[in-house]
C-alpha cells in the first residue's frame, strides 16, 4: 500500500526493499534519544528484520516507512489504545537525520492523520514529545495537533528528569 503525498514524499507499507536501508538509518543516537527506551540503540540489521515482518501482519496496516524521493527517508506510526482507551492511538515518526529540515515530517505526519481517521475507528491522536525536542514539537503544530498537556517531571532519559508535552488532534475538529 501506498499513501501518496506532496513533493515526493509517500507512506509506504514495510517491505523487503526496506531491509537494507532501514538498519543504517535507525541506527543513529541523534534519533533514539528522542524515542522510547524500547527502541533499539545500536539500531541492528537483525532489529530491522523484525520490525519489517511484525509490521506485514496488520490490515489495515498501522505503522508505515516514509519514503523522499523513492528513498527510505523514516518511520511512522500508532499503537491503538486498550479497553476504555480504544478510541486514542499514540503517534509516534521519525526521519533519519540525512533528511531533517526538508518538511517530510509535516508531510508525514499530516498524511498518516487522515488515513488513521479514514480507517480506524479513532477519536483521537495523540503525541508525546520530550522537552528538549521543539523541532517534533513544530512538526506537531504544523500538522494541526494543539497542544494539550504537559507532564511534569514525566521522563527520565540519561539521567535527567524532564516534562513531557502532549500534543492530540481530534476527529473533526479543525
Amino acid at each position: 500500500m501506498i499513501i501518496e503525498g506532496e513533493r515526493e514524499i509517500n507512506l509506504v507499507t514495510w517491505n523487503e526493499s526496506h531491509f537494507h536501508q532501514l538498519y543504517p538509518l535507525a541506527n543513529n543516537p541523534k534519533i533514539a534519544m528522542n524515542l522510547r527506551d524500547s527502541y533499539p540503540q545500536p539500531y541492528t540489521i537483525h532489529d530491522a528484520r523484525h520490525w519489517i515482518e511484525h509490521n506485514q501482519k496488520f490490515n489495515p496496516a498501522q505503522n508505515f516507512a516514509i519514503e523522499f524521493e523513492g528513498r527510505l527517508a523514516g518511520a511512522i506510526g500508532a499503537e491503538r489504545g486498550k479497553d476504555e482507551l480504544r478510541t486514542n492511538m499514540e503517534l509516534g515518526f521519525w526521519v533519519g537525520e540525512a533528511f531533517w529540515g526538508k518538511g517530510i515530517a509535516t508531510e508525514a505526519v499530516k498524511l498518516y492523520t487522515k488515513y488513521i481517521f479514514e480507517k480506524f475507528d479513532i477519536h483521537r491522536i495523540f503525541a508525546q514529545v520530550y522537552d528538549f525536542n521543539g523541532e517534533s514539537m513544530n512538526v506537531l503544530e504544523k500538522a494541526g495537533y494543539i497542544p494539550e498537556a504537559i507532564l511534569k517531571n514525566g521522563f527520565i532519559k540519561r539521567g535527567r528528569m524532564g516534562d513531557i508535552f502532549q500534543y492530540v488532534k481530534i476527529r473533526d475538529e479543525e
